[in-house]
């Protein structure tokens, strides 16, 4: 009996410690707040969550960063069932310090500060305040933080708007930034803390899991910058417009896939990039197809101008989010004008070199209607040389590439320039080998 007590006892104590042996999780911020940001809290966030780890510690160094990204990362700590604390390891200013108060518990650590978190945009080599509508809707948001956890919400909005004056704090016309001790007097601190370590021994803290940023954070990181966003867009679309210009499938379309779904993945990841975007991108690109194989074989007409438009609506309402400085939506619509002209640009280019080029990838004897030889056995013998001038008609529509009929022989042709309906009378104005440049016959020469 004494022996199965002290059993008893002894698995009441094991117990007991595995009851107490709590866990925590530390996300570090100690750049400029980003789209990789949001991704690494995201991660950070939900693994805790699986986990059931009993507190997530933000520490932070940073000096703000994306206004956007910063309101996205809000939201996931906002949603998130884990206790937050936020440790200043040395300043936590503009964004930094919106994710600080929206934690449950700020801690810092001496010498530490928050807030000067009025909204900015650069302009050049100028740093302008943000208009009044970004100064209201930034300022709501650190008072509806603030008062989530009871805390003075008007010492909130001294951060972000000068305006705002506290009897003993701050003046009007000063934008507030509280020291450790200024915090811990206005409600906006739990304690000064020398080392986070010793503190979390203190709360009974035994497993300690410090979260790494990660190659897809970085990921994001580099393919949502404006650079790599237009390069994408150009890649992207230049591969499409390939696909739907040469027939078969290859690997310019793959390409162009590929692009745009790194685009909008990364877009999408941080906040930006929602179903509308896509949905914008594939009306534009279903008016383009319209536009190409059915409404008109030779001009671009209203419906591929409109498809552009609505591509282009696509990618810029993936780019901007509701606090995107007016400087930096129309950099956005440059980017993506850019993007559309450049790809447009290339594929007329390399269709006008087709016949010099590999790109068709075997499309060149692809056709919807052949019922001869692809190659005409004629052909052999001199080189295509007799085909020069040679009239007929286009049996399949020429986009560039085509069937064409001349005097009851079919042979696969590309249309010079532009592309040529069916039934359209042709010329031969170029033959070597086994390809034949044709044109419209103008109504003179049918003369």
């Amino acid at each position: 009996m004494i022996r199965l007590t002290g059993f008893a006892l002894l698995v009441c104590c094991l117990l007991g410690m595995g009851c107490l042996a709590q866990q925590a999780w530390l996300l570090t911020i100690d750049d400029e707040i980003g789209s990789g940001t949001v991704t690494y809290l995201q991660r950070g966030i939900n693994e805790a969550s699986e986990a059931d780890a009993d507190i997530l510690v933000l520490v932070l160094a940073t000096p703000g960063g994306d206004l956007d990204a910063a309101v996205n990362a809000r939201s996931l700590l906002l949603e998130t069932n884990v206790p937050t604390v936020a440790y200043i390891s040395r300043e936590a200013l503009s964004a930094g310090a919106l994710l600080a108060i929206t934690c449950e518990r700020i801690f810092f650590a001496p010498g530490g500060v928050m807030g000067a978190a009025t909204p900015v945009f650069v302009s050049g080599w100028d740093i302008e305040e943000a208009p009044e509508k970004i100064i209201s809707a930034t300022r709501t948001l650190f008072r509806a933080s603030a008062e989530q956890f009871g805390r003075p919400p008007d010492v909130a909005e001294a951060m972000v708007d000068r305006d705002v004056s506290i009897p003993d704090l701050i003046a009007a016309g000063k934008l507030l930034t509280l020291s450790s001790q200024q915090a811990l007097q206005w409600g906006y601190s739990d304690g000064e803390l020398i080392s986070l370590d010793t503190w979390l021994d203190e709360q009974g803290i035994l497993t300690t899991h410090v979260f790494e940023l990660n190659w897809k954070d970085r990921m994001v990181e580099f393919l949502t910058s404006p650079l790599v966003a237009g390069v994408l867009i150009a890649i992207g679309l230049l591969g499409l417009l390939i696909e739907m210009l040469i027939p078969g499938f290859g690997v310019s379309g793959v390409i162009g896939i590929l692009c745009l779904a790194a685009f909008f993945w990364a877009h999408y990841l941080v906040g930006l990039a929602g179903w509308e975007s896509i949905a914008l991108l594939a009306g534009g690109v279903v008016a383009v197809l319209l536009e190409i194989f059915a409404f008109t074989a030779i001009d671009f007409g209203i419906t591929g101008l409109i498809g552009l438009v609505l591509i282009g609506l696509g990618f810029h309402n993936a780019m901007v989010g509701p606090f995107t400085s007016p400087g930096q939506a129309i950099q956005t619509i440059g980017i993506v004008a850019a993007g559309l002209v450049v790809s447009v640009v290339l594929a007329t280019i390399l269709l006008a070199r087709l016949p010099k080029t590999h790109l068709r990838l075997g499309g060149m004897i692809l056709s919807t209607a052949i019922t001869g030889r692809s190659f005409p056995t004629d052909d052999t013998k001199d080189g295509g040389e007799a085909w020069l001038g040679r009239r007929g008609v286009a049996v399949t529509d020429l986009r560039p590439v085509g069937v064409g009929e001349f005097d009851g022989n079919r042979a696969d042709v590309i249309c010079e320039a532009g592309h040529l309906p069916k039934g359209t009378p042709i010329v031969v104005i170029k033959a070597k080998g086994y390809q034949k440049i044709v044109r419209r016959l103008t109504e003179s020469e049918k003369e």
